[in-house]
């Protein structure tokens, strides 16, 4: 048996359908109305529609600008001694650990040297013999000086002898009792006696003043080995590590049977009465930082003044080192060593000058050109300005804006290539 068609439901579902069809086409035509309206401007430029809310907004101000850099510092010891092997040598001891404070010539640890010690023995036994000639030496001379003052005294007493046997002579030979040979004889040997005599004393003052020049020598040369032989029993004493300063131990690098090079690093010493403040700051600003200038921190609430007392010249990694010293002595009370500092670092004086607030459109426009936002605050348009000196927070306005203007100052990535925006 045959049913008859229902005509009226299919002609529902084609009008449903007609309709679907039409919504999806006004949808997509105001799309498009809406996407070609939103990039076209009456100049011709492209324009964005932006909300208000996700943009970051700065007001031009003119106020009080100073360039400064964020550094983080560290507190540091003032002075640092540090400590090395003079000869080096086996650890046998130690006596302290790292931290510990120290006065000065307290031994911190003991090395034994075999070959060392060796060394210093046989120099001693050099050294002495040495000095041992020297006084062998010395004796010799002034023996031999002795011997040359008792040669003048005998030739004194024969000279003496001939002198009054020629004057009884001269008598006798008068009253024909001698021959006049004899006589002769008597005066030629006074003569020779005299002229001998007076050799042996010139003999004796030359050989006296070279026997002191040499007595001299050999006394200072006698010192400059004994000198020589207290160094050498120095250098034993050096095996015991003695603290150079009073002051705290904050580094040792000594175990119990470790060798050490004579040389190596061994610990060292600071000085923590006093404390200096360093950083390490990137070489884009050496030629701007000079001793004198002066950076601030804030602890605890309350503001402290640092000045730039040096500047290393060793560039190391990009960066170059810095050390502040505190205006006020007080600040350094409350700090410890090792401690971070969030330092700004004044890197010119402080100026009367038209600013905005630093942000992320530096990025894209490189400070060439911004989006200045109109009065009602409807819309932003791009304009061409001249940006100048600036800090984290600041960048220093030299031409075209105005103080109450109000600028974008977040990212301009997604809207880069745009001539105007509208805020909504």
């Amino acid at each position: 048996m045959d049913r008859a068609i229902n005509n009226t439901k299919h002609k529902n579902n084609n009008k449903n359908r007609y309709i679907k069809a039409g919504l999806a086409a006004g949808a997509i035509a105001l799309f498009v109305v809406t996407f070609s309206w939103s990039k076209l401007t009456t100049t011709g430029g492209k324009t964005y529609n932006l909300a208000k809310n996700n943009l970051v907004l700065s007001t031009v101000k003119q106020q009080a600008f100073a360039e400064f850099l964020p550094v983080r510092a560290v507190v540091e010891p003032q002075k640092t001694i540090f400590i090395d092997a003079i000869d080096g040598g086996r650890v046998e001891q130690v006596y302290l650990q790292e931290g510990a404070l120290v006065e000065q010539d307290q031994p911190i640890l003991k090395l034994s040297n075999t070959n060392l010690q060796l060394t210093v023995l046989a120099r001693e036994a050099e050294v002495s013999e040495q000095i041992n000639n020297m006084r062998n030496t010395r004796l010799a001379l002034e023996q031999n000086q002795l011997s040359l003052k008792r040669d003048v005294i005998e030739l004194d007493f024969e000279v003496q002898k001939l002198e009054k046997r020629f004057a009884r002579s001269k008598q006798l030979v008068k009253q024909k009792l001698i021959s006049e040979q004899e006589f002769e004889e008597i005066k030629d040997e006074l003569a020779y006696q005299k002229r001998y005599r007076e050799t042996v004393r010139q003999s004796q003052e030359k050989e006296a003043l070279l026997q002191q020049q040499q007595l001299a020598q050999l006394s200072q040369s006698i010192k400059t080995l004994e000198s020589n032989l207290a160094i050498s029993q120095l250098s034993l004493d050096k095996l015991i590590i003695r603290a150079p300063v009073s002051g705290q131990l904050t580094f040792l690098d000594a175990r119990v049977g470790e060798s050490k090079q004579g040389g190596q690093r061994l610990g060292q010493v600071d000085l923590v009465d006093t404390f200096k403040v360093s950083a390490r700051i990137d070489e884009f600003y050496v030629s701007r930082i000079a001793a004198g200038q002066s950076a601030e921190f804030t602890q605890d609430g309350q503001g402290h003044q640092l000045m730039v007392s040096k500047v290393y010249p060793g560039i190391d990694n990009g960066t170059f080192k810095v050390d502040f010293r505190f205006s006020d002595a007080n600040s350094a009370e409350q700090l410890r060593l090792g401690q971070s500092l969030q330092t700004k670092l004044n890197l010119s004086a402080s100026e009367n000058k038209l600013q905005i607030n630093n942000g992320a459109f530096m990025q894209t426009t490189g400070g060439n050109w911004l989006f200045v936002v109109s009065a009602d605050g409807s819309r932003a348009e791009k304009r061409q300005v001249r940006l100048g000196r600036r800090n984290p927070q600041s960048i220093e306005v030299l031409d075209g804006l105005s103080p109450g203007e109000s600028v974008i100052t977040s990212s301009y990535a997604s809207f880069a290539d745009a001539d105007q925006v509208q805020l909504l």
